[in-house]
């Protein structure tokens, strides 16, 4: 009975704290929004109600042409108050966030990276990822639900890539080096975007570190495989400090290291 009893209660604190969705939402500035066409297939269309049910998604800002692209925002209604949530700018990047990200980065994957002899350093690997721009591929978040705990946590999840190491490959491909110079076998690398928030009175930015995403369930339409995997990140509530994994890297520094090892390459063979 006891046994019973303590079953009975771990279920009762499992449904206090089932996160309960938004009441209401508006967007802002540029934004796309993604929802089911077909079973377990997502493509641009829909509302954005329904693109917060853990299917769909809703992109903020575009930052295909780099980051003075267009900004998008999303502004949730929650029990706690007003959520805003936003892109990434380059002044934020600025403003330090690159030097935060990139150590996390290095913390997780450094080792690994050094491990591959390539000669790869820390500070080469950072060059690089300022020379190619890579944080704009991290700055454009696809928000795929947004729901608020009864201890008022909240609890937000940011579509993208299950595997990092597949979307690598793709790129590869579509550059049409896909053939050549293969890239050493890279760490599992697992990881979202960032997105920016400003709830209760406090603000910052949030991204999933080393955590391994849940299977959406879908994968886009464009064959691009995004949207196979949804990280959680979470606003601990009242203080808005935020809870985030620990460290592991993503796209920008992965995409990083394979063009800096592919041009190393190149350098070694005209030598």
């Amino acid at each position: 009975m006891k046994d019973l009893f303590n079953s009975l209660s771990i279920t009762v604190g499992l449904l206090v704290l089932a996160a309960l969705p938004a009441t209401a939402q508006t967007t802002s500035g540029t934004v796309e929004i993604f929802n089911q066409i077909a079973p377990g297939v997502v493509a641009p269309g829909g509302t954005a109600a329904d693109a917060l049910n853990g299917i769909g998604n809703i992109e903020l800002g575009e930052t295909d042409g780099g980051l003075d692209g267009l900004q998008g925002g999303l502004t949730l209604e929650l029990g706690g108050g007003t959520l805003n949530l936003s892109s990434i700018t380059q002044a934020d990047w600025d403003s330090g966030l690159a030097d935060i990200w990139f150590d996390d980065a290095w913390a997780a994957y450094g080792a690994d990276i050094e491990s591959l002899g390539s000669g790869f350093t820390r500070e080469s690997l950072r060059s690089a990822f300022d020379a190619v721009d890579a944080d704009a591929r991290l700055s454009d978040p696809n928000i795929a639900s947004v729901g608020e705990l009864d201890n008022g946590d909240v609890e937000i999840d940011l579509a993208g890539f299950f595997e990092l190491n597949s979307l690598i490959d793709i790129a590869l491909e579509r550059l049409g080096l896909g053939a050549f110079l293969p890239l050493p076998p890279l760490p599992p690398l697992v990881a979202s975007e960032v997105v920016a928030y400003d709830y209760q009175g406090e603000s910052g930015f949030l991204y999933s570190i080393g955590e391994a995403p849940a299977v959406s369930g879908v994968v886009s339409s464009d064959g691009t495989a995004s949207f196979t995997g949804n990280y959680r990140v979470t606003l601990d509530a009242p203080s808005g400090e935020v809870s985030v994994p620990e460290p592991s890297v993503m796209v920008g520094f992965a995409t990083v290291a394979g063009l800096a090892w592919l041009n190393s390459r190149r350098k070694s063979s005209a030598g």
